[in-house]
């Protein structure tokens, strides 16, 4: 009988622990233990950036989408089916899908009670946008080049290791900086505290080095936070006053967007994950890529930071992943074979894609609250490319 009271004293002492963490929504773990996995609807949860629009807003063109939506093939392990294009998607957890070439709009449907002003969060995807300020700084003279060691910006780290000053920007961009990264879920691991913390500035300032730079990849969400801070240091602002400046009200955005920030505290944008926008406005970012940066007459970034950003180098091949994958400034690259077209291609947690096909100036976009049973998303829309040749 006194064995059992102990027992519902401790596992009261136990629950009440998590009602209290849980209500600590402004400390790490208190995140961890309320929050739970991330989702698709996290911006709700983190404070955030307005970045406003500016009109006049860009339209694509429409055109007959007809071409495609009568059947598509997929793989869901290893076996192959069929259904129409509005079923997979409806089936899979999708909320936008988009198919765009010449500048034509050829498909556009939302699913699963979002609709074309539902608000939908890039996760990684921010890191290939991060890439694109990163060049624009370099345009501007607010960073001298890739080659800067990140001390030129954060010369705090020295205090942690001397070593920091041989990782230059580039090695950041390539997620190959040596810094320790622990990539599980796990509270006290590196991927929930680079997601979670409040204080991500304290975080990233005080990071252990496992390994010299350029030695190999390690996809590092540590490393686009750094680059937030080379960032708002060399510019001068904040990551969002820069975003939506030199991004968002240049390139004719319906809606304003947001990103994420730490905390009211902190006031760090979550470089890793953070940007919360339109599907149609972030298929606007995919068209800067395309047409090599230069939107209507006006060099938004040079063309050559778009050409280095997504050309195929060897020594940036990610063999884990596979032969003809590799990890060029912040963007998926896969080469071409004789079953894969030229891709390059910004990838989000659950499944948010920005799919481009530059042999085809065509772009697909997929966004959704989870992967769904298909494995692979890029075939997917590989095929429907091949389609509206």
């Amino acid at each position: 009988m006194e064995k059992a009271i102990i027992l519902i004293l401790i596992i009261l002492a136990l629950v009440g622990v998590y009602f209290f963490l849980a209500s600590r929504t402004d400390t790490f773990t208190g995140r961890w233990v309320a929050w739970k996995s991330s989702g698709v609807e996290d911006y709700v949860l983190f404070p955030a950036h307005t970045i406003n629009h500016a009109p006049p807003a860009y339209n694509f063109d429409k055109d007959d989408p007809h071409r495609f939506l009568e059947s598509i093939a997929y793989q869901y392990k290893g076996k192959s089916h069929t259904t129409n294009l509005d079923s997979l998607l409806e089936s899979t957890g999708t909320t936008a899908f988009l198919v765009i070439k010449d500048d034509k709009l050829l498909y556009e449907k939302y699913f699963n009670g979002y609709q074309r002003d539902s608000i939908v969060t890039s996760f990684s995807i921010a890191k290939s946008f991060t890439s694109l300020m990163i060049g624009m700084a370099i345009d501007e003279g607010f960073i001298e080049s890739l080659e800067d060691p990140v001390t030129a910006y954060i010369p705090e780290l020295l205090t942690v290791d001397p070593n920091y000053k041989k990782i230059t920007l580039e090695h950041l961009l390539l997620m190959k900086s040596g810094i320790a990264f622990k990539d599980t879920d796990i509270p006290w691991h590196d991927k929930s505290r680079a997601y979670y913390h409040p204080e991500l500035r304290s975080v990233v300032t005080q990071l252990p080095l496992k390994e010299s730079p350029g030695e190999r990849f390690v996809y590092n969400t540590f490393n686009p936070i750094l680059l937030g801070i080379v960032l708002e240091r060399a510019s001068k602002q904040s990551v969002s006053e820069y975003f939506e400046s030199q991004i968002w009200q240049k390139l004719g955005m319906e809606f304003d967007s947001s990103w994420s920030i730490d905390s009211e505290t902190g006031n760090m944008e979550k470089m890793e994950s953070g940007l919360n926008a339109r599907a149609i406005d972030y298929a606007k970012i995919g068209r800067l890529i395309l047409i090599d940066g230069n939107w209507n007459g006006e060099q938004i970034i040079s063309s050559e930071w778009i050409k280095n950003s997504t050309k195929i180098e060897p020594k940036n091949n990610v063999e884990k992943i596979g032969e003809n994958y590799f990890y060029q400034n912040g963007w998926w690259i896969i080469a071409p074979t004789t079953t894969d077209k030229y891709t390059i291609f910004a990838w989000g947690h659950l499944g948010q894609y920005l799919f481009i096909f530059p042999d085809d100036n065509t772009m697909v976009l997929r966004f959704g609250k989870e992967i769904g049973k298909v494995d692979s998303w890029r075939k997917i829309a590989q095929e429907i490319v091949a389609r509206i040749k």
